[in-house]
């Protein structure tokens, strides 16, 4: 039987920035985005920025519940609603 490595979730592509190097920022004191782009290097890569839209939810969820959201699972094993 193979054991499943657990992977980490990559946030910053162009940087290699994991979803626990965000939270860590922000659990050690960044409380805006551009404090979480200076502590990590995450959202200045070369493609502009692309993971902005991924950073902003972990902030704001954080700074209003105290609590991060759920990690987004990987795209093969997001389930599709059936259309009617």
């Amino acid at each position: 039987m193979k054991h499943q490595k657990s992977r980490k979730e990559i946030i910053c592509r162009c940087n290699n920035i994991s979803r626990e190097t965000i939270e860590e920022a922000i659990r050690n004191g960044c409380h805006t985005l551009n404090e979480i782009y200076d502590a990590t290097t995450a959202g200045v890569g070369p493609c502009g920025g692309s993971c902005r839209r991924k950073i902003a939810p972990i902030l704001s969820t954080y700074l209003e519940t105290g609590e991060f959201p759920p990690p987004t699972p990987p795209l093969g094993q997001i389930k599709k609603e059936p259309t009617e």
